[in-house]
């Protein structure tokens, strides 16, 4: 991530609180960036010197939404007789880590590559993930909401309800306050789940409301919280709180 002078690795969660905390006061609106086809080959290199015989998948986040896929391609292009597959998963945020672990599961399992590649689709096809946005300020600075729009939502209070599942971003509801929000969410769930997180972007003050519905809705208890990465955090602003959800496939 880039913002202002400053260049941010997006490492794992626990280095993210300075990124999302200069995005909290900065004038200036965060851009990402795509790893380049050496990153790819640098990391294929890694595990080719563990094991030069390796079958390597590399799952990329949605080529909807970034074009990651490209440069995974061309690394995975450059290297002769090794079987190296990228796959662009279609998902974003921790869709794409439950598809992970789905997958680290069936190689536990002893599936073969090909029956694993066989089989990504419909893992991808069971996967969703609806988030709450707790103002419009950051889709209104990246662009993705006009301005008028956005004053009028925070204003009045308007929560739309986005899903992003299959690679498409779709708007399911636009409801009045967060209560409705979370309502309608878990009532859009899969009815028969296989996994289901509990998202967030860096400020978890809506993380409770979510989880009590689940309580009283579902019957849930102790449903893990994940909180979500800078680049998606980015375009969907601090504070947002979502379903993340795997059905039975």
């Amino acid at each position: 991530m880039i913002l202002g002078d400053e260049i941010y690795e997006e490492g794992f969660e626990d280095t993210w609180g300075a990124f999302y905390e200069k995005m909290k006061t900065s004038k200036l609106f965060p851009t990402t960036s795509q790893p380049s086809p050496q990153d790819f080959m640098d990391a294929i290199n890694k595990v080719l010197s563990e094991d030069e015989n390796a079958e390597i998948l590399i799952l990329t986040i949605s080529s909807a939404l970034s074009g990651t896929i490209n440069s995974a391609t061309i690394a995975a292009n450059s290297f002769e007789n090794k079987r190296i597959v990228a796959h662009d998963s279609r998902q974003a945020a921790t869709c794409g880590r439950m598809l992970t672990e789905e997958v680290v599961e069936h190689i536990k399992n002893g599936i073969s590559f090909d029956d694993l590649l066989a089989l990504l689709p419909k893992i991808e096809s069971s996967l969703a993930i609806q988030f709450i946005p707790d103002t419009m300020d950051a889709l209104k600075r990246g662009g993705r909401i006009g301005t008028l729009g956005a004053t009028l939502a925070n204003i009045l209070k308007i929560k739309p309800l986005f899903k992003f599942s299959d690679g498409k971003l779709t708007i399911q509801k636009k409801v009045l306050g967060l209560t409705k929000a979370i309502t309608d969410a878990i009532s859009l769930l899969p009815k028969k789940l296989k996994k289901l997180y509990v998202c967030y972007i860096y400020d978890k003050v809506n993380v409770p409301k979510i989880t009590e519905k689940l309580r009283q809705m579902l019957g849930l208890e102790n449903v893990e919280e994940v909180g979500l990465e800078p680049v998606f955090g980015v375009h969907v602003g601090i504070g947002a709180i979502g379903l993340a959800s795997l059905a039975e496939y």
